[in-house]
């Protein structure tokens, strides 16, 4: 048994799109709730082969009164469409999506807590699927501004009957990193509360188009913007524990003169994990003919595909060994393994994974074990180990992963080697 070894298998990586859950471009999806919608239709438009989608639902068609029960069966089978397609949600449910909001929002607090309350249920029958929620409603949009409800009781309110029905399952994001700490007053930043940032003004100004402010936080205190490099630190400690994701735009005048390089680096700063596809085509047009510098796989690859492959998190298996041990004097054989994982990417995992090896026994038996490897806890540019104990069987072993709510795998950015998982090497 102490002679049995691993024939190591080349652990390179490739720098392919990675269809995994969580992560990734998005496109947006817009319904009016009171309107039927064609699920064959929408079933055609998510044909994008991406794994995640926004939706947009305008609920302004019932700003002065209840939601009706088209309205809310309307939603519960959008939803549902989303899901029978394999999509995870980003929802965003608001009165305007014509940069309208004082217009067409209610003009009292209890009509938008009223139709929270009507939305819990169904909201709540679908929160695994719904990756992240944007906003409280509120704002042109819905991205909160140029609303009367952009006060720290009123956003607390909306916040606080949300999270009765979704707390916990889904992810909250609000707009601007002041929103978040205006919704925990307590002056301390924990990044583990399920509450992350959405920004639709990425790269639009020098503040995202006043995602953040001008003042040092010194000054603003905790209750006020402060300026970009502090926001950016925030986020990049906040969006440890939740998402941040959005709309890049093109600033006149400023776009051309940013590298690459500095544009991946601010990424990363945010923690982004999700970007709209289409829009600002003018600056993902940009990124296409930029081209990646660098040592390794990535070298010479243009900036739009390097940029979409390493939203959220991407893992890299960078080493595997085996240990033989055991089997003389009544000691049970058995073998150590040592799996090194890195996340090339540039957020963490967020949702827990199950990791495992598989490998067929001496019958043709598939064998399973898992690896004591917890992916969500991996965060950019980080390596972390996982340890298991096999059987002294011989023939290839393949790691695998998966989402643990739902199963949806996890792949590897690794050169496949024939059939799925990561090939570790062949035990003889």
């Amino acid at each position: 048994m102490n002679k049995r070894k691993l024939k190591k298998a080349r652990l390179v990586e490739s720098v392919e799109e990675l269809q995994n859950p969580g992560r990734g471009w998005y496109q947006i999806h817009t319904f009016a709730a009171e309107e039927d919608f064609s699920r064959e239709e929408l079933g055609w438009c998510l044909g994008d082969g991406n794994t995640l989608a926004l939706a947009f639902i305008d609920i302004g068609y019932y700003r002065e009164r209840a939601l009706d029960d088209k309205c809310l069966s309307n939603i519960d089978d959008i939803l549902d469409c989303f899901e029978q397609n394999g999509r995870d949600v980003i929802l965003r449910i608001a009165y305007d999506r014509e940069g309208r909001a004082e217009e067409r929002e209610p003009y009292s607090l209890s009509q938008v807590v009223d139709h929270l309350e009507q939305l819990g249920p169904v909201l709540s029958r679908h929160a695994e699927h719904i990756f992240v929620y944007q906003g409280l409603l509120v704002g042109s949009w819905g991205e909160m501004h140029s609303s009367r409800f952009i006060t720290e009781n009123r956003l607390e309110r909306l916040a606080d009957v949300l999270g009765k029905y979704l707390g916990g399952r889904t992810f909250l994001a609000v707009r601007r990193p002041v929103y978040w700490r205006m919704l925990h007053p307590d002056g301390k930043l924990d990044p583990h509360t399920g509450m992350g940032l959405f920004d639709d003004g990425i790269f639009g100004s020098d503040t995202h188009l006043g995602t953040f402010g001008r003042e040092p936080a010194a000054e603003a205190g905790w209750g006020r913007a402060w300026s970009a490099e502090e926001e950016l630190d925030f986020e990049e400690k906040l969006c440890i524990g939740a998402p941040q994701g959005g709309e890049v735009l093109y600033e006149e005048g400023q776009a051309e003169k940013r590298s690459l390089a500095g544009t991946v680096e601010r990424l990363k700063k945010m923690r982004i994990s999700y970007l709209n596809c289409v829009y600002d085509r003018r600056i993902l047009e940009l990124w296409r003919h930029m081209k990646w510098e660098g040592k390794g796989p990535w070298n010479g690859v243009n900036g739009f595909d390097y940029i979409g492959r390493h939203l959220g998190y991407r893992f890299c298996v960078r080493s595997a060994r085996m240990t033989a041990a055991g089997g003389r004097k009544g000691l049970p054989a058995q073998c150590l393994w040592e799996i090194s994982v890195e996340n090339t990417g540039f957020a963490p995992c967020y949702q827990p994974a199950e990791v495992w090896l598989e490998w067929e026994d001496s019958r043709g038996r598939i064998c399973r074990k898992d690896l004591a490897l917890e992916l969500d806890k991996i965060l950019p540019g980080e390596t972390r180990t996982g340890i298991c104990v096999t059987d002294p069987a011989q023939g290839e072993f393949r790691l695998y992963a998966a989402r643990k709510k739902d199963g949806h795998s996890i792949w590897f950015a690794n050169v496949p080697e024939g059939g799925k998982g990561v090939l570790l090497g062949r035990v003889v």
